[in-house]
């Protein structure tokens, strides 16, 4: 599909790159797609969820390269983890079943280091998989960015600034996995631009002084229909 839209777009032929999108994400919404999540709706997700096993991800061993014993950041759930081996090649590496408490503490630490998680359908309505990657190693991510390809889609919130609070410390700067934060020099205050934010909070969660708040999407006329 990539590659079928690479020779699209190089040959300026925006019809066929319309239809080769529209004929992947119709199958995709039927098979495999996903949306961005907050670190709080990932953790409510835990609770509910079983079981919970920690697997590889195929995209950054594929990407970048990773070794399996490297490469445990995505997340099994639901009964068929029961029958994992059925699917050797996705599971690559095995899968560890753990406890809600543990997988919250790896998300945690997935979190801290700057991945974006997410919820992905494996035969909708069925979700049955968690993810926590970053550009460039997440396939859905690159996609996203480079083709819009929508594949995944943005989550239910959009970041935004509070620029009486911001300081300027550029703790944020860096965090963003879709190119939407930016430090304005002329105020030296953090900027996002809410058209290009997926609303994962990474940016909320490394702000000392509170100044980036998640704000409802469909609250807000201009970006409601911008999934």
């Amino acid at each position: 599909m990539v590659a079928e839209l690479v020779k699209a777009r190089i040959s300026g032929d925006l019809e066929w790159e319309e239809e080769i999108k529209r004929e992947a994400l119709e199958h995709a919404y039927q098979t495999h797609f996903g949306q961005v999540v907050t670190l709080d709706e990932y953790l409510e997700i835990l609770d509910i969820a079983y079981p919970l096993v920690k697997m590889t991800c195929g995209c950054r061993r594929v990407q970048r390269g990773m070794p399996d014993e490297e490469n445990f950041t995505c997340m099994g759930i639901g009964p068929g983890m029961y029958k994992w081996e059925r699917w050797p090649e996705t599971y690559r590496g095995g899968v560890e079943f753990i406890t809600p408490e543990e997988a919250k503490q790896w998300t945690l630490m997935n979190h801290k280091e700057g991945r974006v998680q997410t919820v992905d359908v494996f035969g909708t309505p069925y979700i049955g998989g968690l993810c926590q990657c970053e550009y460039p190693g997440c396939v859905a991510v690159r996609n996203r960015l480079d083709y819009d390809f929508k594949f995944l889609l943005k989550g239910h919130t959009v970041a935004k600034v509070d620029r009486e609070l911001c300081t300027g410390c550029k703790s944020c700067l860096g965090r963003c996995q879709f190119k939407a934060l930016n430090l304005e020099v002329y105020t030296n205050k953090a900027y996002v631009d809410m058209d290009q934010c997926f609303g994962c909070g990474l940016c909320v969660t490394a702000c000392p002084s509170g100044s980036i708040e998640l704000l409802d999407r469909e609250s807000m006329p201009g970006l409601a229909e911008k999934w």
